[in-house]
């Protein structure tokens, strides 16, 4: 689950820090583990079918918690595209790919809330409580949790329109009233002039919409321990 969580799995975080964090956190659970089979009575392809069943339940867990930054490089995306800003890239912290620059705003959003909100405290503390309903060896795939587990997924791109909105609203109203000044004005370049107002209106109109913004994200991370739980219910049947 750390090695594709939001904040642990950054690239700035070494790679034995994490396998540190993850003995640690398994050392601090393994006293309160209930249930599951027997050690003695497993043979060795037992043990292996075992830990690819664990490790596909913590890499679930692990990429749920990770859709929030999903959402919010698809909105920079969104972003972009309306301010004209898709040419220029950086590469986000935690991230080996470059993205847009609004992009990268929003994952530097996003990752302050969660620190902020406490928001990685809860799901460790729903991590190591999952247990109790969901032992080891008794993860059950359901018809339940494919559609659970797709509507979360489809939620990200519900949260991504919803910070673009104002943006994609603004810069139809932009373009067409570019158009009509094209048409009036025909000696004159519109096109090689929209870029400087498009990406003026799109700057202004992106930081007096980042409290909306980041009332968006706050809303679907705290959203996030609720989604682990119940996903955790039903892979526990």
């Amino acid at each position: 689950m750390l090695s594709v969580f939001p904040v642990f799995s950054a690239s700035a975080v070494p790679v034995r820090l994490r396998i540190a964090l993850g003995a640690m956190l398994a050392f601090l659970v393994s006293p309160t583990l209930v249930g599951g089979p027997s050690p003695a009575q497993l043979g060795l392809l037992d043990v292996a079918v075992l830990l690819f069943k664990e490790i596909s339940i913590g890499l679930l867990m692990g990429y749920l918690c990770r859709l929030v930054t999903f959402s919010v490089q698809l909105a920079g995306h969104f972003i972009s595209m309306e301010t004209g800003l898709q040419m220029g890239s950086l590469v986000a912290p935690g991230e080996s790919t470059p993205t847009e620059v609004p992009g990268v705003i929003l994952n530097l959003l996003a990752i302050m809330l969660l620190l902020a909100l406490d928001i990685h405290q809860m799901i460790l503390i729903a991590f190591t409580q999952s247990y109790t309903v969901l032992p080891i060896d008794g993860g059950r795939l359901s018809e339940e949790l494919f559609r659970s587990v797709t509507a979360m997924a489809g939620r990200t791109f519900l949260v991504a329109v919803k910070i673009a909105a104002p943006l994609i609203a603004v810069g139809i109203v932009v373009n067409l009233l570019l158009m009509v000044f094209a048409r009036a004005t025909p000696q004159m370049n519109i096109f090689a002039e929209s870029f400087s107002v498009r990406i003026l209106i799109g700057l202004a109109l992106f930081g007096m919409t980042m409290n909306l913004t980041a009332e968006h994200i706050a809303a679907y991370l705290r959203q996030l321990p609720e989604d682990f739980i119940l996903v955790t219910r039903l892979l526990g049947g």
